[in-house]
């Protein structure tokens, strides 16, 4: 009798008009019952997450890109490159990074305000993700049932290696990856969109539109939304040549249309940093053995509970199996499913076979869990609905006189009842949260309240950097509420160090080798403020200038943003991936007190010469700084400086070919000395001197090649897709016969 009913289900699943059950009381429970759910569930168990407060993950960092990019719109400039100066030393953050939500909040903003449009984004974008998931499902050729299914199961991701499409992703309370959240929108748009494109010959512009919002939103995910029209393309071999040609229209349109975050990237890939630190899982993921041991025990999909979207999903992958010599759409879930899962294993794995991939040295191979999700979803969705439709069918065996509005009901309370774990860990995990931001809120109206003062005392004498101590230190523990005050820095947008590899700064790997005890490193980086409980003193000599309820604010003496010092060789050589650990021994040296820095030789390029000659002592100093003004938030600090011999200018901020100095009102060379700093040489005198940050000049041209390129793409869809398509392609291959 059960295998009656499978052989029936079979034809039933692939001629779904014809389902014995498939009466009007069936339709009646409208799939747009379980959309609602998911929608209805996620809106209600992170409804705190529209409160603001102060933030403790990455969000810190994002928000405070939205507010940089805001103040570009002010000023009635492009917010898409320019002098990010709050964290590692600054550095050009929106030119290596992906920026196009800050640059999207950042124009809502302007109506909404910053605050209120990255925590109400976040928390709709989250919540709402399963309207995304449901088209992505349609789009790649699943009913409504199974759309609607893996919309019901998206809220319900929990892994145990986190960083996925799960809610600790992006919570207050969990990692607070904003860029990623838009490409978890994105994703399923993508490759559903890009199937259709390959597959059916329609919506090229679409497909390539989506894709290269991806790629702009988040390079990981996005390089996953590329990297799938690869098994699009062979799923069906019969039509292998004309799916390749639909293939690369879309990916190169995509890559063109995402010309505008690309070409910089790839043009200054050079001066791209923090690499030495950022090792391990994050760059490599877990290999082979312990991504498929999660697998098999459930830690993919349901850590912490009863496994059942994994089960589900390996239902659904074994019915797609079942299916795949019939039937596309399976065989393409399945093959985005194994592309993701391959890649997901790592470089452990995968090794040298990472090479054909360009770029994919930089690439953090554990964010592959995305496509594992997404996929994964689907084929859970797949899996349930069988499972649904086999127990409908052998009900109706069963107890043949049984009405099918009651079958559907029992299978629906079975299914609760199934669910009911998920969404009760999900629900805790999420009330969890609301507990803790109702917590934090006490405490920023009490105790930040109080840090506040001392912040705002550093942001308005604007001459140097603040030290909170760090995540590796005392300062974990130095905290408002579960906020540690060097976040509270990055929060005011208070320039300051101690937030260690949250930038693409060459100075990242730099800044961790500070020194607390060593008074050369405060001067080195221009740390003029300490913020310190009340039971905490200084490691170097410092003044207290003020208190403020618990927390103390002491000031160090430096010379400075801007110092004249005499260079030395033999030169450093370094590149991106090792400047940190070449530039060390400096760090701790002796010439680091005498004020003598080596120059560095970066990525193959000459080092500039040196001012002193090798084996030269001199007590005196190189010079004097007269006088000195700054705008870090605009890229520009400048000075009177007075040189009692041939020297250097040293702004103490991470070099990038794009700074433009000016020595007396001309142009000169800036040039890269220790540790990773700016810097120009000049001869004796008086000097009045002028470091500015240009930033790159072509995106109007790229963007504007991305709007030809989807002009392009809709009207060469016609022919694409169309019968001029269809009676060339005949041609061509009667010809080949």
């Amino acid at each position: 009798m059960v295998q009656q009913a499978v052989r029936e289900l079979r034809t039933a699943w692939r001629a779904p008009g014809r389902q014995p059950w498939a009466a009007a009381r069936w339709r009646r429970l409208a799939p747009s019952s379980l959309l609602a759910t998911a929608v209805l569930f996620s809106l209600w168990v992170m409804r705190a997450e529209t409160t603001q407060v102060q933030n403790l993950n990455d969000s810190a960092l994002h928000l405070a890109l939205t507010r940089w990019a805001r103040s570009r719109i002010d000023q009635g400039k492009l917010p898409f490159d320019g002098w990010v100066p709050y964290l590692s030393l600054g550095s050009p953050q929106f030119h290596h990074y992906q920026t196009l939500s800050h640059v999207v909040a950042a124009y809502a903003s302007t109506v909404l305000g910053v605050v209120n449009t990255y925590s109400w984004g976040l928390y709709l974008l989250l919540a709402l993700w399963p309207f995304s998931v449901y088209a992505g499902a349609r789009l790649l050729g699943w009913d409504s049932w199974v759309a609607a299914t893996a919309a019901l199961l998206s809220p319900l991701i929990v892994s145990v290696a986190g960083y996925g499409f799960e809610h600790s992703s992006y919570t207050w309370r969990g990692l607070g990856m904003w860029p990623q959240l838009w490409a978890m929108w994105l994703l399923p748009l993508a490759w559903g969109l890009s199937w259709r494109a390959v597959n059916q010959g329609r919506s090229f512009a679409l497909a390539a539109l989506a894709i290269a919002l991806t790629i702009g939103s988040h390079f990981m995910t996005g390089s996953l939304a590329l990297l799938v029209l690869v098994p699009w393309v062979i799923v069906d071999p019969s039509q292998f040549r004309r799916r390749v040609i639909r293939a690369a229209v879309v990916g190169g349109g995509a890559l063109l249309v995402a010309s505008w975050t690309l070409v910089p990237l790839i043009a200054d890939r050079a001066w791209q940093g923090n690499l030495e630190f950022f090792q391990g899982f994050w760059l490599d993921s877990y290999g082979a053995p312990q991504v498929l041991q999660w697998l098999f025990t459930g830690q993919l999909y349901d850590s912490g509970r009863l496994p059942i979207v994994t089960v589900l999903a390996g239902v659904g992958l074994l019915v797609c199996l079942a299916n795949a010599r019939s039937d596309l759409r399976s065989r393409a879930l399945v093959a985005a499913w194994g592309l993701s899962l391959v890649l997901y294993f790592g470089r452990p794995t995968l090794g040298p076979a990472l090479k054909i991939l360009p770029g994919s040295d930089d690439w953090q191979l554990h964010r592959y869990i995305n496509g594992v999700h997404l996929a994964g979803l689907m084929l859970a969705a797949v899996g349930a609905v069988w499972l649904a439709r086999l127990a409908l069918l052998l009900l109706h065996r069963v107890v043949s006189r049984v009405p099918s509005g009651l079958a559907v009901a029992a299978v629906a309370v079975v299914a609760v009842g199934m669910l009911y774990p998920a969404w009760s860990q999900v629900a805790d995990y999420d009330s969890t949260g609301a507990d803790l931001i109702a917590a934090q809120q006490q405490a920023d109206a009490t105790d930040g309240a109080d840090l506040a003062l001392l912040i705002d005392h550093v942001k308005a004498a604007g001459d140097g950097r603040a030290y909170a101590g760090t995540r590796t230190n005392w300062g974990k523990q130095y905290t408002v509420g579960y906020v540690p005050v060097y976040s509270e820095l990055e929060n005011a947008d208070a320039a300051a160090i101690g937030m260690w590899l949250q930038t693409e700064s060459l100075s990242s790997d730099v800044e961790v080798r500070f020194d607390e005890r060593n008074p050369a490193d405060y001067d080195l980086f221009n740390i003029r403020y300490l913020l310190l409980p009340q039971d905490r003193s200084p490691s170097v000599p410092a003044t207290l200038i003020e208190r403020s309820g618990r927390h103390t604010l002491w000031k160090v003496a430096t010379t400075g943003y801007l110092e004249v010092v005499d260079t030395v060789g033999p030169p450093i050589v370094a590149d991106r991936h090792d400047i940190g650990v070449e530039t060390a021994a400096f760090m701790e040296s002796d010439q680091l007190r005498r004020h003598q820095f080596p120059t560095i030789a970066f990525g193959g390029s000459a080092a500039a010469p040196a001012t002193l000659a090798a084996g030269a002592a001199r007590d005196a100093p190189a010079g004097t700084v007269i006088s000195q003004a700054s705008s870090p938030a605009d890229g520009m600090f400048g000075g009177v400086v007075v040189a009692n011999r041939e020297a250097v200018v040293m702004l103490k901020s991470t070099f990038d070919p794009r700074w433009q100095v000016t020595v007396d009102g001309a142009d000169v060379q800036p040039s890269m000395i220790a540790p990773s700093f700016v810097a120009t040489t000049i001869g004796p005198g008086r000097h009045s001197i002028v470091f500015r940050y240009v930033a790159y000049p072509y995106y109007p041209e790229l963007l504007a090649l991305g709007v030809v390129t989807l002009i392009g793409l809709v009207f060469g869809a016609r022919l694409l897709g169309g019968r001029w398509w269809s009676s060339t392609w005949s041609r061509v291959t009667r010809r080949r016969t």
